[in-house]
């Protein structure tokens, strides 16, 4: 798949509460994705600079013309290192931060987004003398007619 169709699946994923999108890649080529748990962060700006941060602090982004560096002017390649302030800096290719993009988030689509709950419950089992029986309690929810301020009750009688 190629790496624009990657990032508009990655970006239209229905995700767990903790993981954050911003933007939309169609409309300006930037966006933000940010797991709010552990601190990935996986970003686009303007089509040109791409990044993903771990879990682990480990920094990844694609090779810009020059970095300055302590004063330095330096020109890395495909598989520089460069560690500063205590941040692990790696150069690579966007193909190659997109794809550990969609291997990291892709643990974290909920697959049961959207969906409703209409009935909540509970499960009991009782083993007794060789013979086992097992109850299934809903819980449900009622108006009191006495208490007008309450607006409901769950019950589990």
């Amino acid at each position: 798949m190629e790496t624009v169709q990657k990032i508009i699946a990655l970006v239209r994923q229905k995700y767990y509460p903790f993981i954050i999108v911003l933007d939309d890649y169609t409309k300006n080529k930037s966006i933000s994705v940010h797991d709010s748990d552990s601190g990935a962060l996986f970003t686009v700006v303007d089509d040109i600079v791409y990044s993903f941060r771990d879990e682990k602090a480990n920094y990844w982004l694609t090779i810009p013309e020059t970095c300055k560096v302590n004063g330095q002017k330096i020109y890395p390649v495909v598989g520089d290192t460069l560690i500063c302030d205590g941040i692990q800096y790696l150069f690579t290719t966007k193909e190659a931060i997109v794809e550990m993009a969609v291997n990291y988030f892709e643990d974290f689509i909920d697959p049961h987004y959207g969906i409703k709950i209409v009935m909540q419950g509970m499960s009991f089992f009782e083993n007794k003398n060789d013979k086992s029986d097992s109850y299934f309690v809903i819980f449900q929810k009622f108006k009191s007619r006495k208490h007008d301020k309450i607006k409901a009750f769950i019950s589990s009688n």
